[in-house]
């Protein structure tokens, strides 16, 4: 076998079942919230259980520090105390708080993000985006628009092609991924104190390694798309009991991963069937379409409902609030209306999930064997395929998550990170520790936590401007466009961009009016209009950008009229379809019916209404082509 292509791994023979021991804390649930105008920011233990005991000890950073020795202790004796307020902060910083509880027969810790005004992230960095070979082409408008939103979302973007993972072979699947991983390498260690993030489209090669055991079931080796993600350990190659190569490690050779990472992919709920991993895949990339453009709502509500997962209900305190965190799960609240957030066991058959439609837009699922994205019929990968809302997805509490760093705008890859960077090997538990507990066990930077999905995702997106058009008027060109329907807008920033491929720089901000005049365009320039607001959030505010709508010189925009249908004779097909290649356009419908059932059928939509069912029913939907999108919507009349 010829390594040469991967200089970072080193053979070795055999490898141990993964560590596990019981954890010493427990979770303890904090509330807070911030004055206005950021004087002041107040943490609650109103639902600590039980309440008043031990001594509180508070401490503090600032959100974005890493590594136990950066948290500064505020409060370290504060007794038994249910609340607690902290005055020396300021507007523009967010600061991140650890609440650490100890009595006789308690150790339990909470952690809880606020501030207000905080900076918008303008330019987020280079984004890695690696599409399977066999799918790209059938894929195409699908990528050319996700790849205008990755850059409409601040981001420089690499696309890369890779062979089609060959699970069935170790040799071949090792050789695949060593061979992108060293591609991935050469990108990152060209810019390596740039922000990356890698976006896994298709079957991506997985590669397998260690011999786990996080669910409690026989040890084996797990996926980890980690592997992709780490650039600058060593990763041990071993021998199973066949004499198979794969990879050797249960923990991060080098503690860390260096870049958000995440993957869509289908094939293990698609059955073989090519074209419904396809179907799969492009409904994905609508959906992150639509709600990258604020068109699935303003989502400020998330539900919970397990022992399990615990931390990362808490979590969702810090981004909706208690007062807007109900007791549910996936398969009861979590389909009742569309959800920011929903944290839940999950059922553990994937064949039902075909029945549900889960409206939770991001996920966290729990149960045997889910963290195992390379298994035939995977739950994860069955909770990404929902239709309509859910956008990612990942198996919690082995170990628990950290989510609330998207409380102020933060990623979902972020919080990701945050989560498997917990920690350093090397060093004491008690000191090199970001955040505990782990769940009921300890586990520190572990290889099987993986994100499916997009990374790049954000809560509280801003909506973009609409139908933005770019008119000759002489030699100048005129600029106009829809406005958000976004109260917290306060101005519209305009880039340009001279040559392909050359970027976006910024060109003017306008506060009054929806309208820009460009004196001395360049032939074929390109332009991209932005919305910018200060979102208020229960964790207090922060400025932000929308996505980018972009326009060309005397371009068309879609137009996506409103159609009226009658469906008195039962169900019908709908006359609804994407367009051919030639006309480069998409159409998607935005959510299903509130009544009958809308089902794609050999390539076509067919609505089947409730039996009896009379009314209306409106089906929104949009049409998207490299110069915007628009919405529009079927009106179907029930009855007579």
């Amino acid at each position: 076998m010829n390594w040469s292509a991967a200089p970072f791994l080193a053979f070795i023979f055999s490898v141990g079942a993964a560590w596990s021991q019981s954890q010493p804390e427990k979770p303890l649930p904090v509330d807070g919230r911030i004055e206005v105008d950021g004087s002041a920011i107040h943490l609650s233990l109103a639902h600590a259980m039980p309440p008043r005991v031990g001594n509180v000890a508070v401490k503090r950073r600032t959100l974005g520090e890493t590594g136990g020795r950066t948290w500064e202790a505020i409060a370290p004796q504060l007794g038994p105390v249910l609340r607690f307020t902290d005055t020396n902060v300021r507007p523009g910083t967010a600061y991140e708080y650890q609440v650490l509880r100890t009595a006789r027969d308690i150790v339990d810790v909470g952690y809880f993000t606020a501030g207000v005004e905080i900076p918008a992230v303008e330019s987020r960095g280079t984004a890695l985006v690696v599409v399977d070979d066999t799918l790209a082409d059938d894929l195409s408008l699908r990528l050319d628009r996700f790849e205008r939103d990755l850059i409409g979302d601040g981001w420089d973007v690499i696309r890369h092609r890779t062979a089609r993972g060959s699970d069935g072979n170790f040799v071949e699947s090792l050789e695949q991924a060593a061979t992108l991983k060293s591609w991935i390498q050469e990108q990152y260690f060209s810019d390596p104190f740039a922000r990356h993030a890698l976006i896994l489209v298709g079957h991506v090669p997985i590669a397998l390694t260690g011999k786990a055991r996080p669910d409690g079931h026989d040890p084996v080796p797990h996926a980890s798309d980690l592997f992709y993600a780490e650039m600058d350990g060593t990763w041990r190659l071993v021998r199973n009991a066949e004499g198979k190569p794969l990879l050797g490690e249960n923990r991060l050779p080098s503690d860390t991963i260096e870049m958000q990472v995440g993957r869509i992919d289908f094939k293990p709920v698609s059955t073989g069937d090519r074209d419904k991993e396809l179907r799969l895949l492009r409904a994905y990339f609508d959906k992150n379409h639509h709600w990258r453009h604020g068109l699935l709502g303003d989502l400020r509500g998330g539900y919970a409902k397990t022992n399990h997962l615990l931390v990362e209900r808490d979590g969702l305190r810090n981004i909706v609030g208690t007062e807007f965190l109900v007791e549910g799960g996936h398969h009861d609240a979590g389909e009742e209306r569309p959800w920011l957030w929903g944290v839940d066991f999950g059922d553990h058959k994937v064949a039902n999930y075909a029945d549900y439609a889960m409206k939770a837009t991001f996920v966290i699922n729990f149960g045997s064997h889910k963290q195992k994205i390379q298994r035939f019929g995977n739950v994860l990968s069955a909770t990404l395929a929902q239709p309509w809302h859910t956008v990612a997805a990942g198996w919690g509490g082995r170990p628990a998550w950290r989510l609330h760093a998207m409380a102020l705008g933060g990623t979902i890859g972020e919080s990701h990170m945050r989560t498997v960077n917990n920690g350093i090997a090397s060093e004491s538990y008690r000191e090199s520790m970001d955040y505990f507990p782990t769940g009921h066990y300890l586990w520190r930077n572990p290889v099987w936590v993986n994100l499916l999905g997009d990374p790049t995702l954000r809560a509280f997106m801003l909506p973009p401007p609409s139908v933005l058009r770019a008119d000759a008027e002489g030699e100048a060109t005129r600029l106009s466009w829809s406005p958000s329907p976004a109260r917290a807008v306060q101005s519209y920033v305009i880039y340009r961009e001279d040559e392909l491929g050359s970027g976006f720089e910024k060109l003017a901000e306008v506060s009054d009016g929806e309208s820009y005049l460009d004196a001395t365009p360049p032939e074929g320039a390109r332009y991209m209009v932005r919305a910018y607001g200060l979102q208020q959030v229960h964790a207090g505010s922060f400025y932000t950008y929308s996505q980018g709508v972009f326009a060309e010189r005397d371009a068309v925009p879609p137009v996506a009229p409103d159609i009226r249908l009658n469906a008195r004779d039962g169900a019908m097909m709908l006359d609804f379809k994407p367009r051919d290649l030639e006309a480069a356009t998409t159409e998607a419908f935005l959510h299903g019916p509130d009544q009958g059932d809308l089902q794609l059928v050999e390539g076509a939509w067919r609505y089947t209404p409730s039996e009896g069912a009379t009314g209306e029913v409106v089906l929104p939907y949009t049409r998207s082509s490299r110069h915007g999108t628009a919405v529009g919507r079927y009106v179907i009349t029930l009855g007579d």
